[in-house]
């Protein structure tokens, strides 16, 4: 059976799933976000500011969703996708306006790094509001809008243009100033022709500026600010914001003032809300059972801080390098004894966890120079107990938590030095902790298990 990716792209089937069953816990949010974008009266620039991969994408295409849905002019779902819309949030939504909550907007979704190879980020836009509106609505007054589009383009080359896609990947912009009331006048007819009764305001939902080259990332926001806005339209920007702040500095130089660079460009700053994590990791497959791998993994997830893409990527892995072992019903019957059920059920989640959080950590961690990220995720940690006393006898007895948890940090360190660094192994190539015998094959063991090609892998 093929392996499957969980992480879902924000196609149209996928945001559909994703807001009927609110599996972020986000519905709400994105109701009470759509209904303020729906609330601006003249310009505006709205930032939703999150770190990467934490859901920015499926939020902003949610919200566009919800307002088309109540837009009579769209015709981008069905009448059946547009109930199931409006049924996500019928708990949000006041009684008395079901059918007239949002005033007709029309939406345009920009990848701006999908973009940034072209030669004026202005002209990639013009491009993308005329084919997202020619794809969800009729343009009534299209050949204004495509004449408009091309005087636009005019001004920003200095060209004659007969076909706009053309320009979009050369390089010679703004040969020619023209006068800036003149290309206010052209974005007004622009705008004119293409809201010509189908909405009363465009908003224009912008992602992935973060990602994008520092030069066209500061073009585009001139750009915007100074030829292309307009009271009727909403820009929403998703990103990043210490990371656009690093594109910024790489164009203007380290000592330049992002912070202040970017104030300027947004009306409102508004923080993506935290994902509800338990329907998260129930949706992926990361339940809140008894096993001990999943609660290794969790406190994995939360020791690195991962992302939502990084905890699908992470459990996925998770799953391909150890699953199996690790949820056998009579697992402490390993026939390998307790140090490889020990070292399956600890150490492959944090070696795996590792590799996706750092590079020199995960060296350093295999090659027995630091036992940090073992120690930091078992201190004063109620979960694994009883997997790790396995590195205790029966004889041992402490008579409070506090003499446990010091002699269980010295257990661990004195495990992970035996199994990644030099510890001298008896004569019969094992060094006893505990109820566990780590011999010298251990590690080999641990290394092909997270790398997916040891006999434990499973890609079902």
């Amino acid at each position: 059976m093929p392996i499957r990716s969980l992480e879902l792209e924000p196609n149209k089937e996928n945001l559909l799933k994703t807001i009927s069953k609110d599996l972020l816990d986000r519905n709400k949010c994105v109701y009470q976000f759509a209904h303020f974008c729906d609330m601006q009266d003249g310009k505006c620039s709205i930032a939703v500011e999150a770190n990467w991969g934490s859901g920015k994408t499926f939020f902003i295409r949610h919200v566009q969703m919800l307002i088309e849905s109540f837009n009579p002019f769209i015709k981008t779902f069905s009448d059946d996708e547009k109930k199931l819309i409006r049924n996500a949030f019928s708990n949000f939504i006041p009684t008395d306006r079901k059918d007239s909550e949002f005033e007709p907007s029309i939406c345009v979704y920009y990848d701006a790094w999908s973009n940034d190879n072209d030669g004026d980020p202005i002209l990639s836009l013009v491009y993308e509001i005329i084919k997202n509106t020619s794809q969800t609505c009729p343009l009534k007054k299209s050949i204004d809008c495509i004449k408009a589009a091309s005087l636009i383009a005019d001004f920003f080359t200095g060209k004659n243009l007969s076909n706009l896609v053309d320009l979009l990947h050369e390089k010679d912009v703004l040969s020619e100033l023209k006068s800036k009331k003149e290309i206010h006048d052209l974005v007004n007819e622009f705008l004119d022709s293409l809201l010509y009764e189908n909405g009363n305001r465009l908003i224009i939902f912008i992602d992935e500026l973060d990602r994008c080259c520092p030069e066209y990332s500061v073009r585009f926001l001139e750009r915007i600010k100074h030829y292309f806005s307009n009271d009727r339209i909403t820009y929403v920007f998703a990103i990043n914001t210490n990371e656009l702040q690093h594109t910024i500095k790489r164009y203007y130089g380290d000592e330049f003032n992002a912070y202040k660079y970017l104030d300027r460009f947004f009306d409102y700053k508004i923080s993506l809300p935290p994902a509800n994590m338990l329907k998260y990791y129930s949706e992926i497959g990361l339940e809140n059972g008894a096993w001990v791998y999943e609660s290794v993994c969790k406190a994995v997830i939360d020791y690195h801080h991962f992302s939502l893409r990084e905890i699908e990527k992470y459990y996925r892995w998770a799953k391909i390098a150890a699953f199996k072992p690790t949820h056998d019903n009579h697992s402490f019957g390993f026939s390998e004894g307790y140090s490889m059920q020990f070292s399956l059920m600890i150490f492959v989640p944090i070696i795996i966890g590792l590799k996706i959080a750092d590079a020199k950590l995960y060296s350093d961690f295999i090659e027995g120079k630091n036992p940090d990220p073992l120690l930091d995720i078992f201190n004063n940690s109620e979960f694994g107990m009883g997997i790790c006393r396995l590195l205790f006898s029966e004889a041992d007895t402490y008579s409070d938590n506090e003499s446990y948890q010091t002699a269980l940090a010295e257990r661990l360190k004195e495990a992970y030095d035996t199994v990644f660094g030099n510890a001298k192994k008896s004569d019969f190539n094992y060094v006893q902790i505990g109820k566990c015998a780590f011999n010298n094959e251990i590690k080999d063991v641990i290394l092909r298990t997270t790398s997916f090609l040891s006999k434990y892998s499973s890609f079902d």
